[in-house]
């Protein structure tokens, strides 16, 4: 059972701020991914594949949107909806 404790308001930590505005368009775009599409993402210019494909697996679990991703050989990573 987790430990439980009540405190005051001001007390507590702020709430986590608003989505950016990339994280913000990406989940706008997951949402809007019709079956039979996939979004295809490129790192920005000196950024990894690696980093890429973890900030949007956070986004998307963030956003409770179940998504799988790839890699492929041109470069790009795919991105879409789980199968439910």
């Amino acid at each position: 059972m987790p430990l439980i404790n009540k405190i005051k308001v001001t007390e507590a930590p702020p709430p986590p701020k608003k989505l950016s505005k990339v994280a913000s368009e990406l989940v706008a775009a997951l949402n809007s991914l019709k079956k039979d599409e996939v979004l295809q993402l490129q790192p920005d210019e000196g950024k990894s594949m690696r980093g890429l494909k973890t900030s949007v697996g956070r986004i998307a679990s963030n956003a409770r949107v179940k998504v799988t991703s790839y890699e492929a050989d041109d470069g790009f990573l795919y991105v879409r909806k789980a199968e439910k």
